[in-house]
Parts: C-alpha cells; structure tokens; sequence
C-alpha cells in the first residue's frame, strides 16, 4: 500500500512540474510577442540640436517623435532612431522633421526610408499579405496557450490527483516459507489440548487399575 500511495504521489508531482513548464513556456512566449509587436519608449531624451531646430514650429514634435519609433537604426540591432544615440540615427531625425515641415505625411516618410533601407528598416512590418500573418501568429499562438493552461487547469480542478491503488503480487518463491510458518503455529495451538487430554487419559487408567485392585481384595 506504501508503494502504492509513494507511485501516485510520484506520478501526481511529474504532472505538476509539467504543468508548471508549460506555464513556464507560455508566459515568456508572451513576453516575447509583446516585445516585437509594440515599440519600446524612448530611453533617452531627443538632442538639443533637434530640440532647438529653427523648423519646430512648422510641425509637431509628438509626431515626429511618435514616426521615429516606427524606424529602425541601420546599424543598431532592436533599437529604433528614437532610442539609438549615433550619428545616423541624428540624421536621420533630422530628416524625418525636414519632411514634416515640408508637409510630408507619415506614409510618405515611411515610404521614403523603405525605398532606401527596406521593409525591414520598419519597427513593425505593414499589416497585408504575409505580413500580416507574420503579425497576427504569435497573438494567435498566445491565446491558443492560454486556452490549452485554462482547460488543463479545469480538467485538474474537476478530477484531482489520480491515487493508484494497485494490490502488491506475493512473491512466489516465500510461499512455501509462509505454508511453514502457518504449520508450526497450528502445531503450537494444538499442543496444549493434546498435553491435556493425555493426562487426564492416564488419571483414569490410574482410577481404574485401583478400582480392580480393591474389587480382588475383597473377593479373597
């Protein structure tokens, strides 16, 4: 029965860490998808040169800080022109607000730096055709996730751990042992009925001899 209850509890922890694995995967599989769908915020503040641009009156700052998000430096791996502190990425902020004091549209700055650099210039790819399947898998693969830990936890919840109750086998070789055992105690039980009804057999042989001693006595 020990066996029994120690295999259950086993079994019973190997689904637990399982589960937490899964958990485990699940949420940074997550993190992971909302890191390379959302921009990060600016860590560091715009230059004073760009600050103290002579063309900042002509178009809103928050605009041009909100395109510099959505281009990628050349040459700084995972960092956008609004985060990366090198001198292309100055320029190329520079460019950005050039464009919008001449009336350029976020489009068509965007445009104009994918026919120079890429697609892959842009922080998030265009929403259409392959893109947007590229875009919408890992929202897909997250929530199909944390379907599959909801009803894993519901299925938990409802049935609870399976203890396995199995019957331990005797082992074939110990049954003779067991036969002998089971002999020399019936042996033992026994042995004081048959001291006692031996004794009282040779009290009464005894009374008897007397009785016909006494009977000749008498005759003579």
């Amino acid at each position: 029965m020990r066996l029994s209850i120690l295999r259950s509890n086993i079994i019973f922890n190997t689904y637990h860490n399982k589960l937490f694995l899964l958990l485990l995967a699940s949420a940074l599989f997550s993190l992971y998808s909302v890191n390379t769908l959302n921009a990060q915020t600016p860590d560091h503040p715009i230059p004073t040169s760009i600050e103290s641009d002579p063309l900042e009156g002509t178009y809103s700052e928050r605009q041009a800080q909100g395109i510099d998000r959505m281009i990628m430096c050349p040459v700084c791996p995972a960092e956008t022109i609004d985060q990366a502190q090198v001198e292309i990425s100055f320029q190329m902020r520079k460019i950005v607000r050039q464009m919008l004091s001449e009336g350029s549209s976020r489009d068509e700055i965007l445009d104009f730096f994918v026919d120079r650099y890429g697609k892959d210039i842009l922080a998030a790819p265009p929403k259409s055709g392959v893109n947007l399947v590229a875009w919408l898998l890992p929202m897909v693969g997250v929530i199909g996730g944390l379907v599959a830990v909801y009803f894993i936890l519901r299925s938990m919840t409802r049935r609870g751990p399976e203890i396995v109750t199995t019957q331990p086998k005797a082992d074939v070789g110990l049954i003779p042992y067991l036969q002998l055992i089971d002999q020399h105690l019936e042996m033992r039980r026994a042995a004081p009925r048959s001291i006692g009804t031996s004794g009282h057999t040779g009290s009464a042989v005894e009374s008897s001899r007397t009785t016909t001693a006494d009977e000749t006595e008498e005759s003579r």
